[in-house]
């Protein structure tokens, strides 16, 4: 079993809650390990987690496959999970920190920020901001899709990661993902976004799973928005039962019939292979009719021989059975 750690604060009843978390590690049959920095009630009242201790446990007892970063308010706790990741270097480190919420709310300080913003992506694979982040990283304004591929591969450049920037009005909706040197616009779907479920923990299972680039962040995305993930969306194949005579040489007799490929069958329909959109057609497979053509000896009698001496060497066989 695969191994996640997911280290964030937890704001209760929020988007930042920890449990989305847990329910989307454990949607992936993966084992969730959650290192809570600070976690905050839904009242307001506020509880500080050893952070370290935890830390220190899940790197030396589980070994994780992949990291998960969000929001981390204060500073000590970000150079914390800083140094752990620099020292244990994990492969997979997938950062989704929360800077600034999509309303334009700051959710933290400038020294939290310096450590997210340098020591974090230094260390990430992929990095997920929304757009008002992307704008205060890149330090100037994103008004249309050339300015957001224009910071996107300044981030790129700069941290060495895969870059994923949400969508926003001023893209149309459509979220931008660059792994490497190549730029892709996403419908996210948000309409039917899962709150109890979180993309960037989704992207770092998928990662575990050694899925990569933008198939890992489709299928991210799908799971996100479906509450499945994509290979629990595709029909296991049905295989029918093989009918098998009782000797071999009823086989033979089968065989001995020649038989024509049909003409002009009808085309299956291609399936459907969308990774998004859940799959509406073809769920089930399309079989085309099959039609064959016996080749007739020229007349009914001759036809009728032909079967009268199958019938004489199918009870022959059956005789010198018993």
């Amino acid at each position: 079993m695969k191994n996640i750690l997911s280290i964030s604060d937890s704001y209760e009843g929020t988007h930042l809650d920890v449990k989305r978390s847990i329910t989307t590690i454990k949607s992936y049959e993966m084992e969730p390990y959650i290192a809570v920095s600070e976690y905050i009630t839904s009242d307001g009242s506020s509880v500080s987690g050893q952070i370290k201790d935890t830390l220190d446990f899940c790197f030396s007892e589980c070994t994780p496959d992949a990291v998960f970063v969000g929001y981390i308010r204060d500073a000590r706790n970000a150079a914390e999970a800083a140094r752990m990741i620099a020292i244990n270097k994990p492969k997979i480190v997938v950062s989704d920190p929360s800077i600034i919420s999509d309303k334009g709310e700051v959710l933290m300080n400038e020294d939290t920020y310096n450590v997210i913003s340098t020591s974090i992506f230094d260390m990430s694979t992929h990095i997920v901001i929304n757009h008002l982040e992307a704008e205060l990283l890149a330090g100037f304004s994103c008004n249309d899709r050339f300015d957001f591929e224009r910071a996107a591969k300044k981030f790129h450049a700069c941290f060495d990661s895969c870059i994923y920037i949400k969508g926003c009005d001023r893209t149309g909706g459509k979220a931008l993902f660059l792994d490497g040197s190549s730029l892709t616009w996403i419908d996210e779907d948000k309409a039917r976004n899962n709150p109890e479920l979180s993309f960037g923990n989704a992207l770092n299972c998928e990662l575990a799973l050694g899925v990569t680039g933008l198939k890992a962040v489709t299928n991210a995305l799908y799971f996100v928005n479906n509450r499945r993930r994509v290979s629990d969306s595709i029909p296991v194949p049905q295989v029918m039962p093989s009918l098998i005579s009782p000797a071999k040489s009823l086989r033979d007799i089968a065989r001995s019939i020649d038989v024509e490929p049909a003409q002009n069958a009808p085309a299956t329909k291609p399936a459907k292979t969308s990774i998004i959109d859940p799959i509406t057609e073809g769920t089930k497979g399309t079989v085309s009719e099959i039609k064959a053509t016996v080749k007739s000896s020229g007349n009914v009698s001759s036809s009728l021989s032909e079967l009268a001496e199958i019938r004489k060497r199918i009870e022959a066989l059956k005789k010198s059975s018993m």
